[in-house]
């Protein structure tokens, strides 16, 4: 109760020396007229766009209280954030639209318009991308596999970084916090009057951690899950040519990320997603014609120490796995006419697993005989795709029809399973092919400057994993059997939605869909047994249903005060499930029925203020909704303030008031965090 008293003295003494200054921009950030791609592909207004489109500048992520990307985008209408363990969670979820918040796969994310969700697990390494090197975040919410295929059966999230505009542009930053934790930036950006220009951004994390296990749980092995973590980014391109414009792009990501459970090994368990990513762009055109055309390398290294303790018996297995992903992406614009814009493209993808668990302790398999087990599986996924898409304007740009169709042929092959576990029925990983058409139709109306409407209806889909396809194995449920047989899942949309600008100080948003998924996939178990226990393996048995409503509204309260509101209200539920009817009618697992955000931004002469609350209705972690986690509420305050002319200090808190909750059935959130900084740009 201190601490919110303090607080509230400390805005309340802060009111009388509002400035005249604006902002953060942050009603550009929502108007109608901002310019958005992700949607169709070309530069469109949001009030062009048959979609709903969240829109995250810089201005807004640099001054809100993050310590990674996706912090931002817990508080974005329609998305759902799992990230139990803040900054220390191994494998954070964004996800879209009620689909499930453990499934990573059914969310398709981009970075500079290259998908980095990998085949092997659908997964993204959030944690790798730096905050401070992003231009904007466009969500596009909805499927949007008319245009993308694989994995946007929930919506794109598509993260664009910062480009060079001056001569020379460099920022740094060192802050310290919570747990002992050190973090250091280094953005360099140039640019050539003759069009040459290169930027590398740098960072490095390190923290000691917390124990994420409730106290009355632990037990002697569980210590706390501490991180280690290094990012680089270089970039270099030319944009002055008319159809001839280059972009070369190297990542590399390094990390350590403790498990928080330690036994024997020294260092207890750990997890490495070293990734190293290369993309390269070549885009052009003219008045008419335009062309984007990307090529994509990601390889993630991923490790994994494993210690088990049953009774007295200990065993050790790590994990060592090769996740490669590739592909060339082509994009072609054409204007039609003024009024009609014809777009097209060509995909190919393949996508790659090479890995297995190796055991460090023996197994006894006879009293002079000791085995050290040995699981490995590989695969591989390849898509080809073709898309054509058609925007049409009529009455003045009053209304805006947009139609299109794509086509994808994916296919599984190079299978290959060896173990020496005692499995008694191993399944043959035979090569497996199929197709998917992807249409969507949507038609925005603007007869009424204040408002504007739209309508639509949208096909998703998203292909298995290749864990499913390939690896035989122990997961969540027990042990289980691959499935190379596994077809897509698929969602069919439909939603409608408006957007209001009585005046130019206050915009409010306002959307509802209803949607039918078909052939999730879900574990079924099999007549064999192991160890006693029922094999399992992964079908495509269930019909889903989702509908569900977005709100958002947008004021300026005074020039330099602005307040944002929004509520999801989100109902995902199992429709039938004929292996295992007493699951039909139960809600998808970590879906919240209700999330609700407000934040207030304030620019003044003494410090600026952002506060930033939340609200996440309870979930469910498991299929039958037996295990519920408990509904949260949580404030966030960021305090800045420009020192000098070069220099800014400021001061993050996350959870305020320090209300540890649980998002996963084991690990609680690290609580309050408090983190100051000092950064400084020429």
């Amino acid at each position: 109760m201190k601490l919110k008293r303090l607080c509230c003295l400390i805005l309340t003494g802060l009111l009388p020396y509002l400035s005249i200054h604006s902002q953060i921009s942050l009603l550009d950030t929502v108007k109608l007229n901002a310019v958005v791609v992700t949607a169709t592909k070309t530069f469109r207004n949001l009030n062009e766009v048959p979609a709903r489109i969240s829109l995250v500048r810089k201005g807004l992520i640099e001054s809100s209280p993050v310590m990674q990307v996706d912090d931002i985008l817990r508080f974005m209408p329609g998305v759902n954030v799992n990230r139990t363990s803040g900054l220390y969670s191994q494998r954070p979820m964004v996800t879209l639209r009620g689909l499930s918040g453990d499934e990573q796969s059914r969310t398709l994310v981009l970075v500079n318009g290259v998908p980095v969700n990998t085949s092997d697990e659908g997964g993204v390494n959030w944690n790798r991308i730096n905050q401070f090197d992003i231009e904007r975040i466009e969500i596009f919410k909805g499927p949007g596999s008319s245009l993308y295929g694989n994995n946007a059966m929930g919506g794109v999230i598509n993260l664009i970084t910062k480009k060079p505009s001056k001569p020379q542009e460099i920022y740094g930053a060192v802050s310290y916090g919570t747990f002992n934790t050190v973090r250091q930036d280094l953005n360099i950006r140039v640019r050539t009057d003759k069009g040459y220009y290169g930027t590398i951004s740098q960072y490095f994390l390190k923290s000691d951690g917390y124990n994420s296990i409730e106290e009355e749980k632990r037990t002697p092995y569980d210590i706390p899950r501490s991180l280690e973590e290094t990012g680089i980014s270089a970039r270099a391109g030319f944009d002055k040519s008319k159809w001839f414009n280059w972009e070369l792009q190297y990542d590399i990501f390094r990390d350590k990320r403790g498990e928080g459970y330690q036994i024997y090994t020294p260092e207890g368990c750990y997890r490495n997603f070293n990734t190293n990513l290369f993309r390269a762009n070549l885009k052009g055109g003219d008045l008419k014609t335009t062309y984007d055309l990307n090529l994509f390398y990601q390889l993630e290294h991923y490790y994994d120490i494993n210690e088990v303790m049953r009774g007295t018996s200990y065993s050790r297995y790590d994990v060592n796995s090769f996740r490669k992903d590739l592909g060339s992406l082509l994009n072609i614009n054409r204007d039609l006419s003024d009024n009609n814009t014809l777009t097209a493209g060509l995909e190919l993808k393949r996508g790659s697993v090479s890995g297995g668990d190796y055991y460090q302790t023996p197994r006894q398999v006879s009293e002079d005989v000791q085995v050290y087990d040995t699981i490995y599986n590989a695969g591989s996924i390849g898509t080809f795709a073709v898309y054509v898409q058609d925007e049409q304007a009529f009455l003045d740009n009053r209304i805006r029809l947009i139609a299109g169709l794509r086509y994808d042929r994916v296919s599984f092959s190079d299978g290959e399973y060896s173990s020496t576990d005692p499995w008694s029925v191993l399944p043959e990983l035979k090569d497996n092919a199929w197709s998917e058409f992807s249409p969507r139709i949507g038609v925005r109306l603007n007869f009424l400057e204040e408002v504007s409407t739209y309508l639509s209806y949208s096909h998703g889909f998203r292909a298995s994993i290749l864990d499913d396809l390939t690896r035989t194995g122990w997961m969540w449920v027990g042990p289980k059997y691959a499935n190379p047989e596994l077809g897509p899942e698929s969602l069919n949309n439909y939603e409608i939605g408006m957007d209001l600008v009585p005046g130019n100080k206050i915009k409010i948003s306002v959307s509802a869909y209803y949607a039918l998924g078909r052939d999730f996939l879900y574990y079924v178990a099999t007549d064999d047994l192991l160890f006693g226990l029922p094999i399992y393996i992964r079908k495509n048995e269930t019909n889903v249903s989702m509908k569900g409503a977005e709100a958002e509204i947008s004021y300026e309260i005074l020039k330099d005060l602005d307040v944002i509101a929004n509520y999801t209200f989100t109902d995902a539920r199992i429709d039938k499930f004929s292996e295992r009817p007493d699951l039909e009618n139960k809600y998808l697992k970590f879906t919240p029925l209700h999330t609700a955000s407000a934040s207030l931004f304030w620019k003044n002469k003494i410090v600026n203020t952002n506060i930033r609350t939340f609200y996440k209705s309870k979930t469910f972690s498991d299929d039958v909704n037996e295990t519920e986690l408990p509904s949260y509420f949580t404030v966030d305050l960021m305090l800045s303030r420009q020192i000098l002319q070069n220099f800014t200090v400021s001061l993050d808190i996350q959870d305020l008031f320090d209300n540890q909750h649980l998002e996963t059935g084991e690990q609680l959130s690290p609580g309050r965090l408090i983190n100051g900084r000092i950064a400084f740009t020429f």
